[in-house]
């Protein structure tokens, strides 16, 4: 069913060490990771990935999550494409139920790798929110403190590379105020 032995088990080795990382952020038990990302945060990491978007001339929706995915704050700048109202909700809730990146999501979920078919499982809130759609494409990634994921962004109006460029930023943004800045790929 696998590519070769070693990308397994390379994916395995991703998976774990994102659960582990998971598992020691609750058992550390920091007010913030308890607390979660409050609105005022999610409204920071908002204004800089819509600073980013502007510079870019990019508009795009953005999308922050709670560690469950459920949207604490959506914003639309003017001229952003429909369909990426869905897509930065789909997004940030991906990242947030999933505990990675859509892109890296979307690399495990190919043929041969260790999540494949995870995007085809006819998941889906049904209510026409995004809410519960799996993305496999980048511009959604997690946010970390303490090792715990405590929210997502979902960025959806530019191409994929554009929408991900974004999403770094608001996060690294986030990260640095918080005095943990992750390694690419990784969320926060």
């Amino acid at each position: 069913m696998f590519a070769t032995r070693d990308f397994a088990a390379h994916d395995m080795q991703r998976i774990e060490m994102a659960l582990a990382a998971e598992l020691a952020g609750r058992a550390v038990g920091s007010a913030f990771a308890a607390t979660g990302l409050s609105l005022a945060d999610a409204c920071a990491v908002a204004e800089r990935a819509e600073n980013r978007a502007r510079q870019m001339a990019v508009p795009v929706c953005i999308c922050i999550a709670d560690a469950e995915g459920r949207p604490v704050l959506f914003h639309r700048m003017e001229g952003s494409l429909p369909a990426s109202t869905k897509l930065a909700v789909a997004k940030a809730w991906t990242a947030a139920a999933y505990r990675m990146g859509t892109d890296e999501l979307g690399q495990l979920a190919q043929p041969g790798g260790m999540l494949f078919g995870v995007g085809h499982t006819g998941s889906g809130a049904g209510n026409g929110s995004g809410e519960g759609q799996v993305v496999l494409f980048g511009g959604g990634i997690p946010c970390r403190a303490g090792g715990a994921v405590i929210g997502a962004i979902g960025i959806s109006g530019g191409t994929v590379a554009e929408d991900m460029k974004i999403a770094r930023h608001a996060i690294d943004g986030f990260s640095a105020r918080r005095g943990t800045v992750p390694k690419e790929g990784t969320g926060l």
